[in-house]
């Protein structure tokens, strides 16, 4: 049976279901809400070779050939200087890692690259553990890429999503133990599910869009700590936004901002800001300005020349298009 050797990006919920939550706070910026990236953020990488691979039918002797578990990393006395396998964290980065420097390679290959691999790192033992499980992982690949996990969130919902989710989780359990699962997936299952609940936030049309913005911070903040260090960002513009909305003062609002994120940021916000200020000061002129016109009665010809004239006077060119886009009526 041919199938394509099609590794699904899966770090976390932003990579498998490739969706962006594309959420403004407010005119100063804008934060992007996807499911944070995975402490297994290398899930695999994608390629485009056909390739033919056997049945997966090892998967009934999942059980009697799961794999066997130490506390750490040993020295085989028997092999000399061989370690003894150990399923960890790490252990699905390493596999992907593996896989990634291979993708020309079909699955069957793959998997006697990594046998031959263990032979010379791991005991004997240990080493028929990390073989079988690596094979089972490649065709928890294949079958990945057999199905369709990829969901835009421009067209679908979140029962969508969550059907996705839902059938990725069935393929894991099928080709792996409760322990082997724990220590392959879990940590991005929870990242997934904290994602999907943030995106349930997002797409809740009874909220405002103040409050879904106020429980998604809220949700952030609370967050693991691998994902609030990825979305720290999102966060820090959104207590900067804070401290503008509190002080109408630009010279509080740049002691608050030093304050907590240092001179150098206050000094770049304190000239974006006097800018913007500039900008919509320059803008409110101009309305005033074309209303002053509207209120004498010109011809629409005279009144078109005028605002020209004016536009060309105050006004770059870049700008008179902006300008346009924000005063037309």
């Amino acid at each position: 049976m041919m199938l394509s050797w099609r590794f699904i990006i899966v770090g976390g919920l932003c990579a498998l279901l490739s969706l962006s939550i594309f959420f403004y706070i407010d005119s100063d910026f804008m934060a992007f809400e996807v499911g944070a990236p995975s402490p297994n953020a290398n899930e695999n990488v994608q390629g485009e070779r056909e390739f033919g691979i056997e049945s997966a039918s090892q998967q009934d002797d999942i059980g009697a050939n799961a794999a066997t578990f130490v506390s750490g990393h040993g020295t085989d006395f028997i092999g000399e200087g061989l370690e003894v396998f150990t399923l960890d964290y790490s252990t699905k980065d390493t596999f992907d890692r593996f896989i990634f420097e291979r993708t020309s390679e079909l699955p069957h290959v793959v998997k006697l690259d990594y046998s031959n691999h263990t032979k010379t790192k791991y005991t004997e033992e240990s080493a028929h553990t990390a073989a079988d499980l690596f094979s089972r992982y490649v065709d928890y690949k294949v079958a990945l890429s057999s199905v369709e996990l990829e969901v835009d969130l421009s067209a679908h919902s979140l029962r969508d999503v969550t059907f996705k989710l839902d059938e990725r989780e069935n393929i894991r359990r099928r080709y792996f133990t409760d322990n082997e699962y724990h220590y392959l997936f879990s940590q991005e299952a929870q990242v997934d599910e904290a994602a999907l609940a943030r995106l349930s936030i997002a797409q809740e049309d009874t909220l405002s869009k103040e409050e879904r913005k106020a429980l998604i911070v809220d949700a952030l903040k609370a967050g693991d700590p691998a994902e609030r260090d990825a979305f720290q960002p999102t966060l820090n513009m959104h207590r900067i936004n804070e401290i503008k909305t509190t002080y109408s003062s630009a010279n509080d609002r740049f002691n608050a901002v030093a304050a907590e994120f240092g001179t150098e940021v206050a000094q770049r916000f304190a000239q974006t800001w006097e800018e913007r200020a500039q900008w919509q000061a320059k803008v409110e002129a101009y309305t005033r300005f074309r209303d002053g016109l509207m209120e004498q009665g010109l011809s629409h010809e005279t009144m078109s020349e005028s605002l020209a004239e004016y536009q060309r006077r105050y006004f770059t060119a870049n700008e008179i298009k902006r300008l346009k886009v924000l005063t037309a009526r």
